[in-house]
C-alpha cells in the first residue's frame, strides 16, 4: 500500500462512520422515555451503530498495517472525535437513566450533605404529607421537591449510591455548573476526557509510537455514544489511569497518586498496581514507598463510603453490598462460571464471584511478578488485565469496555488488539435487549445475541494468541 492509500481509506471510513453515527442522533428523540419501547426504532439505531462501529473497527485495522504521521492529519482526528462528542450534547438518552444518579448524588454532594447516608426512596418518602421529620432527610426532601421529583426518578432507588467519593465530587462540580442538567455533567466528562486525551498521545510520544494510533480510542463509536447519550462516568478514568501509565517509569510516586485517583473513582483499577508498577521491584524502598502512598490514600479516598455500609437509618441497602453480591447483566461469561459452580455447590452465586476476584487477583500477580520487567509490554498486561475484569464482571455493560480500550493505541499491533476491538462492534447486540424483553423474548438475546457479542471476539481473541504463541515459538526455536 501506498503512503497516501491508508490515508483515504480511512478518511473514507471516518466519513462512514460521523453519517452512522449522525443516524444514531436523528432517531435518539424516538426513544423518549414516556413512549412504547416496541414503537421505538431499534432495528434502524442498532443497525447505524453497528455501521459506525465497523467501520471504526476498520480504522483500527488500517492503523495496525500501516504507520504514517502528520499534524494535518492528527489535528483532523481530534477536532473529528470532538465533533462526535459535541454532537451528542443534544440528544435524548437511549435506555439509560444513570445520570439521574449522578444528578441527585451532585446535589446531595454540593449541598454539604452525606450521599452513602440516604437512599433516594428514603429522600422521596420524607417529602410525603404525614411523614415522620427527620431533620437531614426533610432538608434533601425540599431539594428533590425543587428539583421536580428527583429522587423518585433515580434508579434502584432504594439503594444508596455506589460511587465513590472522587466521583461525588465531579457530579458536585456538574452541579455547580448545571443544577439537575445532563449537559453539565456531559460538560465536565468532555473536560477530563480531554485531558486523558493528552495523556493518552503524551504517552505514545513518549514512547516512539504514531500519534495517530489515538485514533483507536478517540473514535470509537461506543465510548462516544455511551458517555454523551447514556452519560456514563467511566470516561473520567482515562486521565488518571493513562496520567499514572504516562509517569510510572520516572516519577512512581506522582503515578501511584494517579493511581488512587482513579480507584476514588471506581474501585477496580488498585487491581492495575502489581502491574503498572512492577519495573520497581528492584528499588524496595520506592517500591514498598509505592504501596504504602497508594494504599493510604485509598483507604482514606474510600473511607466516607465503606464507614457508611450498615447506615443508621430506617431501611437503606448500601449499593455497593448489592452490586458487589447481586447484581448480574449482559454478562456471558459470568453466568456460565456461577452455573457450574451451582452444580456442586449452594449459593453457587456468591462462590462465582468469590471464584472471579480469585483469578483476576491471581492474573494481576503473576503480569506483576512472574511475567519480565519489558515496559514495551506493559500496556498490553495491563490491556490484558483491564478486559480480563469486563469479560469476567457479572456485569457486562458496554461503557465498561473504556477500562481497556484506553490501552488499545499504545498496542495496535500486539495479539489481544483484534479481538478485544471486535467487541465494540458485538456491544451494539446491547441496545436490542430492552426491546426483545418488552417483546417476550428476553432468552433469545441470553442465548443467541450474548454469545454472538462476546463469543466471535473471544474465539478471535484466542486464534491470535495462538498464532502470536506459534510465531514466538517458532523465533525462539
Amino acid at each position: 500500500m501506498t503512503s497516501q492509500r491508508p490515508i483515504k481509506i480511512i478518511a473514507a471510513l471516518a466519513v462512514l462512520l460521523a453519517g452512522a453515527l449522525y443516524g444514531c442522533w436523528w432517531l435518539t428523540p424516538e426513544f423518549i422515555s414516556n413512549t412504547n419501547t416496541l414503537e421505538h426504532p431499534v432495528f434502524a439505531f442498532c443497525s447505524a451503530l453497528f455501521i459506525a462501529s465497523t467501520a471504526w473497527f476498520g480504522i483500527v485495522l488500517c492503523l495496525r498495517r500501516s504507520a504514517f504521521s502528520g499534524r494535518v492529519i492528527l489535528m483532523a482526528s481530534l477536532l473529528f472525535g470532538l465533533g462526535l462528542r459535541l454532537m451528542f450534547f443534544d440528544s435524548t438518552p437511549v435506555y439509560e437513566n444513570d445520570f439521574q444518579r449522578y444528578l441527585w448524588d451532585g446535589a446531595v454532594t454540593a449541598s454539604g450533605e452525606n450521599p452513602y447516608r440516604f437512599s433516594p426512596h428514603e429522600v422521596f418518602e420524607a417529602g410525603k404529607p404525614g411523614a415522620t421529620s427527620v431533620p437531614d432527610l426533610t432538608r434533601l426532601a425540599l431539594k428533590s421537591n425543587s428539583a421536580d421529583y428527583l429522587a423518585a426518578k433515580v434508579n434502584s432507588k432504594k439503594l444508596t449510591t455506589i460511587y465513590p467519593p472522587a466521583a461525588q465530587a465531579v457530579f458536585a462540580v456538574a452541579y455547580w455548573i448545571a443544577p439537575y442538567k445532563a449537559w453539565g455533567l456531559k460538560l465536565v466528562f468532555l473536560f477530563f476526557e480531554i485531558l486523558g486525551g493528552i495523556a493518552l498521545l503524551a504517552g505514545l510520544r513518549a514512547r516512539g509510537l504514531p500519534l495517530i494510533w489515538s485514533a483507536a480510542y478517540w473514535l470509537n463509536p461506543i465510548i462516544i455514544f455511551t458517555t454523551y447519550n447514556g452519560v456514563h462516568m467511566d470516561v473520567l478514568l482515562v486521565a488518571p489511569i493513562l496520567g499514572a501509565l504516562l509517569c510510572v517509569g520516572k516519577y512512581p510516586f506522582r503515578a501511584a497518586i494517579l493511581l488512587s485517583l482513579a480507584g476514588s473513582l471506581k474501585i477496580w483499577p488498585l487491581l492495575l498496581a502489581p502491574v503498572l508498577f512492577r519495573g520497581w521491584r528492584q528499588r524496595p524502598v520506592i517500591y514498598i514507598g509505592v504501596a504504602v502512598v497508594v494504599g493510604a490514600l485509598t483507604a482514606l479516598s474510600l473511607a466516607p463510603m465503606f464507614l457508611q455500609l450498615n447506615p443508621e437509618p430506617l431501611n437503606t441497602q448500601s449499593g455497593l453490598s448489592a452490586y458487589s453480591a447481586t447484581w448480574t447483566n449482559s454478562s456471558f461469561i459470568f453466568p456460565g462460571i456461577r452455573d457450574a459452580i451451582g452444580l456442586i455447590f449452594d449459593n453457587s452465586n456468591r462462590l462465582a464471584r468469590y471464584a472471579i476476584a480469585i483469578i483476576l487477583t491471581g492474573l494481576s500477580l503473576w503480569l506483576g511478578f512472574l511475567k519480565p520487567q519489558d515496559k514495551s509490554t506493559l500496556p498490553a498486561h495491563l490491556l490484558i488485565l483491564s478486559a480480563a475484569f469486563v469479560l469476567l464482571s457479572p456485569t457486562g455493560y458496554p461503557w465498561y469496555f473504556i477500562w481497556f480500550l484506553m490501552f488499545l493505541p499504545f498496542v495496535v499491533n500486539h495479539w489481544s488488539a483484534r479481538g478485544l476491538a471486535l467487541l465494540t462492534i458485538g456491544a451494539t447486540v446491547y441496545f436490542a435487549r430492552f426491546y426483545i424483553g418488552e417483546s417476550g423474548h428476553y432468552s433469545f438475546y441470553q442465548k443467541v445475541l450474548l454469545p454472538i457479542e462476546f463469543g466471535i471476539p473471544l474465539l478471535v481473541l484466542a486464534w491470535d494468541g495462538l498464532i502470536s504463541k506459534r510465531l514466538k515459538a517458532n523465533r525462539h526455536g
